[in-house]
């Protein structure tokens, strides 16, 4: 039995905003070689934890101690020395610079002679660790140029180089790691910690209980800034981890099946004949008023193009129209116009702009609305008493209206992409992967809010890499490979398609 002090252990930390209280109380210890999961809802406080323990956040209160040493608290210099290193949700590459050095920014003092950095070295050096993890990228490509699972895994490489550089054994804190990585890419990562499990010690955050029951030893639940429990894995069960989590049982109609809509209204999108170059070869479909249209494919398959095209950010050959009128291709504003809304798989760069107040992200699509009568002059309090219905109604958890969406968990700001079009009113809506960095307590309710939109009247565009949320929320799956479509499957509530008959025409 290993008697050394746990990796990393948490004593009574405590964080106040103000009155606002981010964590309170917390204890928590990680084992020596232990992959510990760490779930709970969005603004339960797991990115002030893994602040808290990385250094870029000072607690107001407690202790934290890595291999048995006090390490001071807010200083991320101190917590690297000690072998914490992080894998953010949202990427911190620099794009324009190769993978290698990204792998080793800031770092790059141990390869350098005589005031000259040895790139070669750097190079062989980052070579090794992807070749080590089974990450099949190039070290000289450009950041830049790699798809997001690609860049997600230069961040994982990044954070496991942390042990060859400092004499420690490294923490690893693996936030949300899994959510932009296909299939392919999960199963290297979960491979890559089981074999580096005898050399680090892991915290996996994830909103996903299968990644938790896939990798993890054991599990923690934090709820309003407290751990709700801890249990080994071999123990417990997902609807335990659901009550937890969320603070009741899981739903036995988690997807809303009995609300799904089975009689729909006109077409209001109509595509033909869509080319997107190199993406997208000659697609054609359409979707009525109150459908939910899922769309499914591999990476690559061309279903991100498919949703960029129908929402103007890419342009294309062929047709597209919202209600019988064409939209100018490759234009957001045409898009706009016809009231057409979208949730973009990267929240972070296309749904929301960072720097701006909730309110501001939530207006902007709707800014003429707000005018006094036709002066170019906005209403302030229509602004304020707009927002302020949309974050109780869509119950987002937020301080104030005022405060930088950035401050934001994940899962309140993907609350808010939505809460901007649902306050323009939108005809149709394009989501591609809106559960992304989701809980499953912050799902059901977008799950919900999809059955009411349907029930409205609106036609929604459901594209995801998550098949049980295809298959219990759409109406039909088209199933796209090399850019064209492989199949049209029915999934009327009564009778819903199984996984594998979906996954045959993808792959």
């Amino acid at each position: 039995m290993d008697r050394r002090p746990p990796a990393l252990e948490l004593r009574g930390v405590n964080k106040h905003y103000g009155p606002v209280t981010a964590l309170r109380s917390v204890d928590l210890r990680l084992e020596r070689h232990e992959v510990l999961g760490l779930i709970g809802e969005n603004g339960a406080g797991k990115s002030t934890l893994i602040s808290v323990i990385n250094g870029t956040v000072s607690p107001s209160e407690g202790q934290l101690l890595a291999g048995g040493n006090i390490v001071s608290l807010g200083s991320p210099a101190d917590a690297a020395r000690a072998g914490i290193a992080t894998v953010f949700q949202e990427q911190g590459l620099v794009a324009s610079l190769p993978v290698f050095e990204n792998i080793l920014l800031g770092r790059e003092a141990g390869f350098s002679r005589g005031g000259v950095l040895s790139r070669k070295a750097m190079a062989r050096f980052a070579a090794d660790v992807l070749n080590e993890l089974g990450i099949a990228i190039d070290p000289f490509a450009i950041t830049g140029s790699l798809a997001f699972g690609e860049r997600q895994l230069v961040e994982i490489a990044k954070a496991f180089a942390l042990g060859r550089i400092y004499p420690v054994e490294p923490v690893i804190l693996l936030d949300e790691p899994t959510s932009a990585l296909s299939d392919a890419e999960t199963q290297i990562l979960f491979n890559s910690i089981r074999r580096w499990r005898g050399k680090a010690s892991i915290i996996l955050v994830s909103h996903r209980l299968s990644d938790v029951f896939a990798v993890c030893d054991r599990v923690a639940a934090l709820k309003d800034g407290t751990v709700n429990g801890t249990w080994p894995v071999s123990e417990v069960t997902a609807d335990t981890l659901h009550e937890a989590i969320v603070g009741r049982p899981r739903s036995a109609g988690y997807y809303k099946e009995s609300e799904q809509r089975e009689d729909f209204g006109e077409i209001v999108l109509e595509v033909r004949d869509l080319v997107v170059p190199g993406q997208i070869e000659g697609v054609s479909l359409t979707v009525r008023a109150g459908e939910i249209l899922g769309v499914a494919g591999v990476l690559g398959s061309g279903k991100t193009a498919l949703g960029h095209a129908i929402t103007g950010a890419v342009a294309g050959k062929g047709e597209i129209a919202v209600d019988g009128r064409r939209l100018r291709p490759g234009s957001r504003a045409a898009a706009l116009a016809a009231d057409v809304g979208s949730v973009p798989a990267e929240r972070n760069s296309a749904g929301v702009i960072g720097m701006h107040s909730v309110e501001w992200n939530l207006t902007l699509p709707s800014l003429k609305s707000f005018r006094r009568w036709r002066w170019p002059v906005l209403s302030a309090k229509k602004q304020a008493g707009v927002t302020d219905d949309w974050i109780r109604r869509l119950r987002v958890r937020t301080p104030n209206r005022a405060i930088q969406i950035r401050n934001l968990s994940g899962g309140n700001a993907q609350k808010v992409v939505f809460a901007k079009w649902l306050a323009r009113g939108i005809r149709l809506f394009v989501l591609d992967d809106p559960g992304r960095g989701l809980d499953v307590g912050a799902k059901e309710e977008i799950y919900a809010l999809l059955r009411k939109l349907a029930r409205e009247g609106v036609a929604i565009v459901l594209i995801s890499d998550n098949l049980p949320e295809i298959i219990g929320l759409s109406n039909r799956i088209l199933t796209l490979r090399a850019g064209k479509i492989s199949a049209e499957l029915a999934a009327p509530a009564h009778d819903k398609p199984a996984e594998t008959a979906v996954v045959t025409h993808m792959v």
